[in-house]
C-alpha cells in the first residue's frame, strides 16, 4: 500500500514516502496564513483551499516576512490552517496514497483528539490553486510525535522492540520526551517542555548583539554561527564562541531526561534522540542520536504505516 508520513511540527513540516523503491522527502516551514496576493514581489505564493477558504503556505511566506499564523497554539491542530499545511504536503508529493500517518504533540495526544482529527480529515475538502482537488488518503492514523523516531529506529532492529526505550524529540520550539515499554506507548508518562533549540538561537543572537551589534541576518547565517562559530557578510568574517550556550542547553536537556528516567516506573534500556534540533548539540551522554534526525519522525510514521497498517 502507498503510505506517507507527515510530521507537522511547530517550526517545520517534514514529509516522507517512497515511489517504487525510491525515497521521496520534503521539508518546509510550517508557515501558513489567510490568503495573500497570488504574486508577492513577483514571486508566486503557493495557495491551498480548505472547504473553500483560501490559505497561503510554505517557505515563500517566511522569505518575504509575511505575517503567519501562530502554530504553537493548541487549537492549531485540526484547524483549517493545519489541513492547509497537510494539503500542501500532499500536493507537493503528488502521489496516489492510501495511508497517511501524522503526529500529535504528546501533551495533546488522547483518544478524543485523535478521533476529532481523523473524523475531520475524512470530511474536509482540500484543493490547490486552480481548484484541482487534493486527494486525502482513505486511512488516516494519528500517533504521538516522537513515536516516529522509535518506529524508524526499530524498523530493522526487531530485537529492540521489547525493550524499554525513552525518546527525546528535540524540535525548534519544544522538547518532547516519551516512553515505550515492550513496544507499547506509555501515554501518561509523556512530557513536553517549551525549550526547543529556538532557545539556542535567541541566546546566540544576544551574544552577537553584545559583541557586534544587532543580528539582522536570517536563520541560515545564525546556524552557521552555531555550527561553525563564524559567518561572513559583505566580506567581513564574524567570529563567535557559542560553545557555552550549547553546553548550557545540552545540560538542561540531560537534566530533564534524567528526571524523566527517574520518574518512570520501569528501568530504561535505551535512549534515542531525534528531531531537527538534535543536530546542533553534538553527542549526548548515554543517548543514541538516530540517523537523519530531522526526518526521523516522518520516516518512522511511514514505517508504522507500511509495517503495522499496510500489512
Amino acid at each position: 500500500m502507498n503510505v506517507i508520513g507527515i510530521d507537522i511540527g511547530y517550526g517545520y513540516t517534514k514529509v516522507f514516502t517512497t515511489e517504487g523503491e525510491k525515497p521521496k522527502s520534503l521539508v518546509f516551514p510550517t508557515a501558513v496564513c489567510k490568503h495573500v496576493l497570488e504574486f508577492y514581489f513577483g514571486e508566486k505564493i503557493p495557495i491551498v483551499r480548505v472547504n473553500g477558504e483560501t490559505f497561503a503556505v510554505g517557505k515563500e511566506l517566511a522569505r518575504h516576512g509575511i505575517q503567519i499564523e501562530n502554530t504553537i497554539r493548541d487549537d492549531f491542530m485540526g484547524s483549517p490552517s493545519y489541513f492547509a499545511v497537510m494539503g500542501y504536503a500532499l500536493e507537493q508529493i503528488n502521489s496516489s496514497l492510501e495511508i497517511a500517518v501524522l503526529g500529535l504533540p504528546p501533551t495533546l495526544y488522547n483518544r478524543e483528539k485523535v478521533k476529532e482529527l481523523t473524523d475531520k480529515s475524512q470530511r474536509i475538502q482540500i484543493a490547490g490553486l486552480k481548484g484541482t482537488r487534493i486527494n486525502i488518503p482513505k486511512i488516516i492514523k494519528i500517533v504521538p510525535q516522537g513515536a516516529g523516531i522509535f518506529f524508524n529506529f526499530i524498523s530493522n532492529r526487531g530485537e529492540l522492540f521489547y525493550k524499554n526505550i525513552v525518546v527525546l524529540d528535540i524540535g525548534y520550539h519544544t522538547l518532547d520526551i516519551i516512553f515505550f515499554s515492550k513496544g507499547k506507548y506509555i501515554e501518561n508518562s509523556a512530557r513536553s517542555y517549551p525549550m526547543g533549540v529556538r532557545e539556542i538561537y535567541e541566546e546566540v543572537k544576544k551574544l552577537f548583539s553584545s559583541t557586534y551589534g544587532t543580528f539582522s541576518k536570517g536563520e541560515e547565517s545564525l546556524e552557521r554561527l552555531i555550527r561553525y562559530g563564524k559567518f561572513t557578510h559583505f566580506g567581513k568574517e564574524y567570529i563567535l564562541d557559542t560553545k557555552e550556550i550549547i553546553n548550557s542547553y545540552r545540560s538542561k536537556v540531560m537534566s530533564y531526561l534524567k528526571g524523566f528516567a527517574r520518574d518512570v516506573s520501569m528501568p530504561v534500556d535505551l535512549v534515542l534522540a531525534g528531531g531537527g534540533g538534535v543536530t546542533l548539540l553534538g553527542s549526548l551522554q548515554s543517548v543514541i542520536t538516530v540517523s537523519n534526525p530531522q526526518h526521523s519522525n516522518a520516516m518512522g510514521f511511514y514505517e508504522y504505516g507500511k509495517q503495522f497498517l499496510g500489512s
